[in-house]
């Protein structure tokens, strides 16, 4: 037993290579997922939930490392606390550095490094009264996830992605597909 399973592991190490080797080059892809931003303002705690996407591509230099810019749309988080209706409509530039751990063949974990520059028009309706907020800014966001390899040209990943936007946490837990060139 003990020399299938050394065998085996063998094999794997010795495929790997000539998986990843396919995957060096640019690709391009789309994702859906759960936004949640979270913030306290003067005590009142905030937790606005929606549906958002994101459209990226990038270049894999290798079976570890890739540089990947995106269009993230948070789509339209909303919360309603005491009456009054809250909800941010954000939309962001990431630029990132991703270093992917292969697992086996077809399975590696990866995380990522790089900055968002994103722009948000929140806004507070009830009684009546509707008050906006427009703000913009520049900040570091963090991700970690898993992809799966299902052919040479196709892959699928999960990720939960973070930042903080000025005092506000927003969190992404995504599905994507991707297509390699």
């Amino acid at each position: 037993m003990h020399k299938q399973l050394a065998t085996g592991i063998a094999l794997a190490f010795v495929c790997l290579p000539a998986m990843a080797d396919s995957e060096i080059g640019f690709y391009s892809g789309v994702g859906v997922g759960h936004v949640t931003l979270k913030d306290n303002i003067d005590g009142v705690g905030i937790k606005a939930t929606g549906t958002g996407f994101k459209i990226f591509g990038g270049y894999r230099f290798n079976e570890y490392g890739s540089l990947e810019v995106a269009y993230l749309d948070a789509g339209t988080p909303d919360d309603r606390i005491s009456g009054v209706t809250i909800e941010s409509d954000a939309t962001a530039i990431q630029a990132s550095a991703i270093l992917q751990i292969p697992i086996s063949v077809r399975f590696e974990g990866f995380v990522r490094a790089g900055f968002l520059v994103w722009d948000a028009e929140n806004t507070a309706r009830g009684g009546g009264i509707v008050l906006t907020d427009n703000n913009d800014g520049t900040d570091l966001a963090l991700g970690i996830g898993g992809a799966w390899h299902v052919t040479p040209k196709f892959g699928l990943r999960a990720e939960l992605e973070g930042a903080e936007l000025d005092g506000t946490d927003l969190r992404s837990l995504s599905v994507s597909g991707l297509v390699r060139f």
